[in-house]
């Protein structure tokens, strides 16, 4: 579109949004890019400027006499289009064009709007940017065009991708999404936002992000599916796209295609009001998207403006507004079998007022209002340019521009100084950058009942002169496209409760993490704390290890059950001594028993917890702040600067390791320099006079220059007497790349001109000649090229234009004189077959240290075996500090991320590097107590022989006869039984020696007491039988009523033991709840109401014993063995009644132990005072082994 004027604006436009590239074989001249998919909003930007011109001309105080013309080009949404549309503006649409030395003449256009590209705006703004054309972009926000330096005449009035990442960082943040993916476009555009979004997303910390995809160009299904795929197994619900609404339509194409959904999708300004993806089709989708756009304008009398567009007006150029009118009314100007199918006819005539387009939609007026700013900006600027008074002008000598004389660099001096309103009311000026005071519009897609899209303000995010990015937003507007109608939750981790820790996950970023739980006696009393802080010493942690609580103190406690018991034991226990002392008193002639009790510990588990870290620090300034200790590494860049080696810098620098291109020979190059003259035309003289100037300190053309003693220049100088580095041909890198990639033209060329007429590559199998040579024809024969240079490397070109590449591995040294060498010390290569491949010879590095070896450079040193890699929260994750494993877990290799628990029967070593069996412990054989307690059960057996014999051996004297000698023997055989049994407890519990304890023990001392029952009851049977009418009693204890009573009360202890194998046997357990590093062998009693009936029926006998032998205390015999009785029960009773809180409180061997004391305790009570004083009288006083002196009854008291 186009149209003449006094000055005219260039414009660059996406009319369509697509196009196509035929195939490039160079095998015949290449085709024309076609353009396809009509953007209706992109002719309404086109538009815009048109208007802003046409208004502009109208205005008599805007550029008074002055006709502003425009020529506006499609760029079809690629960038060689718009490149190429851009040339053409700045040069001319010309097709041939003559090469002059000097070009003349004011420029067709003198100032560009556009283009909408990032990527198109760099390459345009680079190269016109040479010739300070001023270029105004409505529409590329990529911050790196606010680089002066390289674009210094390019201005926006839309702003940079830099304030638009900082506002979607604050969205993120205000809305608690730490866990994104991020999608951008594959220009510059894209990757220049994925590049700050990285590093902004990193200071800030404001999250992390999931996935970084590239969204190709065209319709790459293969591409599209992988990253749809990516989006559908990523756990970050929220994505973000900085892209175009050409990737934007593939991209949802595939969405749509696997039915993607629950994602919460944040849009950039290039696609929030893109009326192409505001389809029922995509709106599923895409409804409650959140976008950043830019600001709402108003563009008085625009719509009046677009009415009067016709296909027959030529004020606009036919091309475009008749594709739009074809689009738009679905009809053709020039049908080619159009009418045969169905097609209508354009008459031009239509109404468009008639037919729903978007074209006519001025609601929400965005690129537009920019187009019209830029359009304005540049009108204002050449305003200003020709108010200047001659003589006060901003140019040399005070001077100013005219129509006549215009330059572009010109436009660009008022440019930056613009400074006007908008009818709209907005301020319009440019910062030393080009860029505007930023401002966005928050935007929400909502769809309404109806099915049409709306997109409503929901908030702002501005950046004032005197504030940082702010948001303001309102959360209710908000249509969130969830079920809960509320924004989604976007974590890789949840945040971690106090009490617990944060765990990175290898391999992972940041915000991945495990919440484990800090161990016993460390506290963490805030969220998301990277470690858990130990208790003071006289304090531990809380069961949720968010606060440090008073230790618990234990000690043997009045109020606890075990206090309670024993301190009525020992009150009992004095009462029964107070009674018994009264006795004794009383019968000062009975013989004193005594008996022992015993105490148990408790073993504490210990503990050693620990964390630790390091901070990394930062070097800057080498010289001046006389950095040194450091490893260069260079790039090929600087591999052989010449400037760097210098002996100020070369301390620093030495050792220097670096990467160098490769090393060639060229022969005669030397004798080729040394023809070089300045009065030699074969190489022209501007720049071999200059160097010879610089070389030899003199001026050709001296102004001055003789009078402050400066040389003048003849020619003739000799360049070999000079000390210069152009002469220096030992390390020919550049220079050898250079002379390959002339010779791979020249073979090139050389290639074509053998082509055979008829046997050639291009259409018709021709051939190209010197007279018709095109450009492309030599791109055939240069993917072809094959040669050898003269130094034996050979050249030839992959399918992409690459060889084979091959690297020299360098090293600086200084020599001893002070000069620099650098050596080549290996290589770095790819081959045809292997990936890269490094060869380094390091012997003969130099490096730049005192030790000659290479520095040892890592943030924190390896984490050896045993301990694990915790990160340091805000550092690279090179940077971690190396925790101990705690008890019971190992790490058996360096640099582990987690320390593995042990099985369960293994424990940590103390190095926590491998397992080790759990030591075990139960009441052993080997041990001292256990060797104690053997000795005495065997002693207890040996002494229950002892008697067994002596009474057998006296068998028929009275005092064994006296009291039923069966009953005698049997109860020294049940005691023996006794002190044997004791033995089952001891040694490594098994089942059968589990199951089989308890039972002998309960038979043998059932047997043991039936037996002393017995007995008690024959001798109050016996004399009450020696009171007149007592006769009858004994015959109820004959000797089988004895035996048989015995048998009956043991029977019943063995159902009992039966009953409690059968339904509930005692097993063999390994316990671990004392000790975490040991396995504590014991048997679990299985039921414990079998166990309590079998001690209560124990204890129910020896009651009844005691009970019937202390109310025959008192019977007139010399020799009454009922006290005997009552004493022995006495003491057993004791000895049980302490056993049980004992035993309840006593953990894993020691409750064996207890009991075993308790078995031969209450045994020897029962040997020595029920067959002590019997033996005595057998051994020791035989006088009193008669019947009479037995039959005899003692003395009484009255």
């Amino acid at each position: 579109m186009h149209k003449p004027g006094d000055v005219v604006l260039g414009g660059l436009f996406e009319v369509h949004y697509s196009s196509v590239f035929p195939e490039q074989t160079f095998t015949s001249e290449p085709e024309q890019a076609s353009c396809k998919g009509f953007d209706t909003p992109g002719l309404r930007q086109a538009m815009s400027m048109i208007y802003a011109i046409d208004e502009i001309n109208k205005n008599a105080n805007l550029l008074p006499n002055v006709t502003l013309g425009y020529s506006l080009y499609d760029n079809c949404g690629a960038l060689v289009i718009g490149f190429s549309g851009a040339l053409s503006l700045a040069s001319g649409r010309e097709r041939q064009f003559l090469l002059q030395q000097n070009c003349v003449g004011s420029p067709p256009v003198l100032g560009i709007v556009g283009d909408s590209f990032s990527t198109s705006s760099i390459a345009i703004s680079s190269v016109l940017g040479l010739y300070k054309m001023p270029i105004v972009s409505y529409f590329s926000t990529c911050s790196c065009l606010s680089d002066r330096k390289r674009f210094p005449s390019f201005f926006r009035t839309i702003p940079s991708d830099a304030f638009q990442v900082r506002a979607m960082i604050q969205i993120l943040k205000r809305f608690g999404w730490t866990w994104v993916g991020l999608l951008v476009s594959d220009d510059d555009y894209g990757l220049h936002v994925a590049r700050s979004f990285q590093s902004d997303l990193t200071e800030s910390g404001g999250g992390c992000l999931a996935y970084l995809e590239v969204l190709p160009w065209d319709n790459d299904q293969a591409g599209l599916k992988m990253i749809v795929d990516v989006i559908k197994k990523s756990t970050a619900r929220v994505v973000m796209v900085f892209a175009h609404e050409g990737h934007m339509i593939h991209l949802m194409d595939e969405v749509v295609r696997q039915n993607v959904t629950g994602q919460q999708w944040i849009a950039s300004e290039a696609w929030t009001s893109a009326a192409v993806l505001q389809t029922p089709r995509l709106m599923p989708y895409l409804r409650g998207t959140l976008g950043i756009a830019i600001r709402r304008g108003e563009i008085t009398g625009f719509r009046e403006f677009l009415l009067q567009m016709r296909p027959d007006n030529d004020n606009y150029g036919n091309s475009l507004v008749r594709q739009f009118w074809e689009y738009t009314f679905q009809c053709k100007f020039d049908p080619a079998g159009w009418a045969e199918v169905g097609g209508t006819s354009c008459t031009g005539k239509e109404d468009i007022e008639s037919v729903e387009t978007e074209f006519l939609d001025l609601s929400n007026l965005r690129p537009e209002y920019n187009v019209y700013k830029a359009v304005y900006a540049l009108a204002y600027a050449l305003h200003d340019m020709l108010q200047c008074e001659p003589g006060r002008g901003p140019f040399s000598g005070q001077s100013c521009a005219t129509l006549q004389t215009l330059e572009p660099w010109q436009i660009v001096n008022y440019l930056q100084q613009v400074n006007f309103t908008t009818s709209f009311g907005d301020q319009v000026s440019f910062d030393e950058n080009g860029d505007a005071l930023p401002i966005y519009d928050v935007m929400n897609w909502l769809q309404l009942p109806d099915g049409r899209t709306k997109i409503q303000n929901v908030g702002e995010v501005k950046r004032s002169a005197t504030k940082a990015e702010e948001l303001i937003i309102d959360e209710d507007k908000i249509f969130w496209n969830f079920e809960s109608n509320k924004p989604p939750r976007s974590v890789c981790s949840e945040s971690c409760p106090p009490g617990t820790r944060m765990a990175r996950k290898k391999g992972e970023p940041v915000c991945c993490f495990d919440c484990i739980p800090c161990s016993e006696g460390k506290i963490s009393n805030k969220a998301d704390s990277m470690e858990c802080t130990s208790c003071p010493e006289d304090f531990w942690s809380s069961p949720q290890r968010d606060h440090c609580v008073p230790k618990k103190t234990e000690f043997l406690s009045y109020h606890e059950p075990l206090g309670i018991c024993l301190t009525t034991t020992s009150l009992l226990g004095t009462f029964i001594c107070a009674v018994v002392l009264g006795i004794f008193i009383y019968h000062r002639s009975t013989p004193i028993v005594s008996y022992f009790s015993t105490c148990s510990c408790l073993s504490d588990r210990k503990r050693f917890p620990s964390f630790f870290r390091t901070i990394p620090s930062d070097a800057f300034q080498v010289v001046r702040q006389n950095v040194t200790g450091q490893q260069w590494i260079a790039s090929e860049a600087w591999t052989s600067a010449a400037a760097l080696q210098t002996p100020r810098l070369m301390p620093y620098l030495r050792g220097t390791l670096s990467i160098a291109i490769r090393r060639g020979e060229i022969t005669g190059f030397r004798e080729f320099l040394l023809q070089m003259r300045p009065d030699n035309d074969n190489y022209g003289n501007s720049l071999v006079r200059q160097f010879w100037e610089y070389t030899f300190q003199c001026k050709f053309d001296p102004a001055d220059w003789a009078e402050v003693g400066g040389t003048r220049c003849t020619g003739k100088e000799d360049i070999e007497s000079v000390e210069t580095e152009f002469l220096d041909l030992s390390n020919l890198r550049p220079e050898y790349n250079v002379y390959k990639a002339v010779y791979a033209l020249a073979y090139a060329l050389h290639d074509m001109l053998q082509c055979e007429p008829g046997r050639g590559p291009f259409s018709g199998q021709s051939c190209a000649t010197l007279q018709t040579l095109e450009p492309w024809q030599i791109v055939n024969y240069l993917q072809q090229v094959n040669f050898t240079t003269s130094f034996g490397d050979q050249v030839s070109f992959d399918e992409n234009g690459d060889a084979l590449p091959i690297y020299d591995v360098m090293n600086w040294l200084q020599l001893p004189d002070g000069r620099t060498k650098i050596q080549n010390v290996g290589e770095v290569k790819r081959s045809a077959t292997k990936a890269e491949e490094l060869i380094i010879d390091e012997d003969k590095i130099f490096w730049n240290f005192e030790s000659n070896k290479p520095p040892r450079s890592v943030c924190s040193e390896s984490c050896p075996p045993g301990t694990r890699m915790a990160r340091k929260k805000g550092e690279p994750v090179c940077c971690f500090d190396c925790i101990p494993c705690s008890e019971g877990k190992i790490s058996n290799k360096a640099d582990s991320m987690e320390c593995t628990s042990c099985p369960e029967d293994f424990w940590s070593s103390p190095q926590r590097d491998h397992c080790v069996p759990k030591k075990t412990e139960f009441l052993s054989y080997h041990e001292p107590l256990g060797i104690c307690l053997t000795t005495t059960s065997l002693l207890g057996t040996f002494i229950c022989a002892v008697v067994l014999g002596i009474f057998i051996y006296h068998r028929s004297t009275p005092i064994v006869r006296a009291n039923n000698s069966e009953l005698s023997f049997l109860l020294l055989v049940s005691l023996k039984l006794c002190f044997l049994c004791s033995l089952l407890f001891i040694g490594r519990p098994r089942l059968w020696t589990c199951q089989l304890r308890h039972a002998a023990f309960g038979i043998s001392f059932v047997l043991c007491v039936s037996c002393i029952l017995v007995k008690t009851m024959v001798v109050l049977a016996v004399f009450k039988a020696s009171k007149p009418g007592g006769g009858d009693s004994l015959k109820w204890f004959g000797a089988m009523q004895q035996r048989g009573t015995v048998m009956v009360l043991t029977s019943i202890q063995a159902a009992i033991c039966t009953a409690w194998l059968v339904s509930s046997s005692p097993a063999p357990h390994k316990n671990t709840q004392y000790h975490n590093d040991k396995i504590v062998y014991e048997c679990v009693v299985g039921s414990t109401i079998g166990f309590a009936v079998l001690l209560g029926y124990i204890g129910l006998l020896a009651t009844l014993s005691f009970l019937l032998a202390f109310l025959a205390r008192n019977l007139p015999d010399n020799f009454n063995e009922a006290k005997l009785i009552t004493f022995s029960m006495l003491i057993f009773c004791a000895v049980w009644v302490a056993f049980v809180p004992a035993y309840v409180n006593s953990p894993g061997k020691y409750a064996d132990a207890v009991e075993v004391f308790a078995i031969l305790a209450s045994s020897f009570g029962l040997l020595l005072a029920l067959f002590g004083p019997k033996c005595f009288i057998i051994l020791l006083r035989p006088e009193r082994n008669t019947k009479k002196a037995i039959m005899s009854r003692g003395t009484t008291k009255s």
